[in-house]
């Protein structure tokens, strides 16, 4: 992963920042050994190389990554070939039409597009991914989670990195906006 982060545009890089691999994985242990995981369904939000949708095929969820950014999309997809994962990557953006009035908070690091056309690649709705997981710029937590809270279907989870190398576990509430959230891990 970091041979290949090394190869990234000044540009490319200017836009991506990885999460922590071994957090994510401590995360995904606990939430298999706890049984929090409703399904196998992975999404990674904004997954550059696809760091997190590796670690997440290692414990056996089916992983996919939406990234905006072509560049990243190309990369992960070589990078998951080679090292004989099962990863899908579809180029685009997790946010539809209609997500406008949920990204206030959003800061100038994210580009913003309201489309369905990665959700149509992957023949999947948000409401079929049973983990969620994404690494959101700071001030755009609340962003995310009101995405999420809109589009997932109930019990689904929402893993969120943090700095400092935190990773907080959030539950979708039956049909309700609101999240529960099961801790920091």
């Amino acid at each position: 992963m970091s041979k290949r982060s090394a190869l990234l545009t000044s540009r490319e890089q200017g836009a991506f920042v990885g999460s922590e691999l071994p957090i994510v994985d401590r995360a995904l242990s606990r939430i298999l050994a706890e049984g929090l995981a409703r399904g196998p369904v992975f999404c990674e939000w904004g997954s550059g190389l696809g760091g997190a949708c590796g670690v997440a095929a290692l414990h056996g969820f089916t992983p996919l990554g939406i990234e905006i950014q072509r560049e990243l999309v190309d990369s992960a997809r070589v990078l998951a070939e080679s090292l004989s994962l099962p990863l899908v990557f579809a180029e685009g953006t997790f946010l539809l039409p209609g997500d406008e009035d949920l990204v206030g908070t959003a800061t100038d690091q994210t580009e913003l597009t309201f489309d369905s056309r990665a959700w149509d690649e992957m023949d999947l709705t948000p409401a079929d991914c049973d983990v969620v997981f994404s690494y959101p710029w700071p001030g755009e937590e609340d962003m995310m989670d009101r995405i999420f809270a809109r589009h997932a279907s109930a019990k689904a989870l929402l893993v969120t990195f943090h700095d400092f190398g935190r990773v907080l576990v959030q539950r979708k509430l039956h049909h309700q906006k609101d999240l529960r959230i099961l801790g920091w891990m």
